[in-house]
């Protein structure tokens, strides 16, 4: 086969036998050059129109065509996926360690300071009589940090020396420890331990 030799093969040779060679040029030979007019002459250029263009454009639709879609056959492809492995990597949580001390009344209730504990995933009040007689307390609860109604130990006695121990059984944003009933030479350090 015969090997033709072209003309003019340098770069420039070539480019100057092109008509209209600049980028300006070659641009203002080309119909509807603007994005608007590019996108006019595009069949279903909205949205809208695309979505509807697309198979299977629904979450439900597209959900279907997932292998193992439904959380359980998501989740035993999850290394560590039982509360015991995921409970391990919650071993550093932030705790609250709060302590009190207050003076039980032989004839009227002493609150202790009324604690927020709806955001603790546990939450435990003691009592420590640390006086030389006994005291009274128990664990109270509010959903509004004023009306509080007893929880359901109900009043326990706290004998000198002794730690007494209140978790609440019902779930509400306040509760506190109240003492009373004593004579004034008890002592009553309250606790309260938490962890978020």
């Amino acid at each position: 086969m015969p090997n033709f030799r072209v003309f003019n093969d340098t770069a420039s040779a070539l480019l100057s036998q092109v008509s209209n060679p600049t980028a300006g040029c070659l641009l203002s030979s080309v119909s509807n050059t603007t994005a608007g007019c590019l996108l006019s002459t595009v069949n279903n250029s909205t949205a809208g129109s695309l979505l509807s263009a697309v198979s299977n454009s629904t979450a439900g639709c597209l959900l279907s065509t997932v292998n193992n879609s439904t959380a359980g056959s998501l989740l035993t492809s999850v290394s560590n996926s039982t509360a015991a492995c995921l409970l391990e990597t919650l071993a550093d949580r932030a705790t609250v360690d709060v302590t009190e001390t207050i003076v039980p009344d032989a004839t009227a209730s002493v609150n202790a300071t009324t604690r927020t504990v709806l955001s603790y995933s546990g939450t435990t009040f003691a009592a420590y009589a640390t006086g030389a007689n006994n005291a009274l307390a128990k664990l109270q609860i509010s959903v509004n940090g004023t009306n509080f109604a007893d929880d359901v130990d109900g009043t326990k006695t706290v004998t000198t020396g002794s730690v007494v121990f209140f978790v609440p059984a019902t779930l509400t944003k306040y509760a506190r420890l109240v003492t009373g009933g004593a004579t004034t030479t008890a002592t009553l350090q309250v606790t309260l331990q938490a962890q978020v």
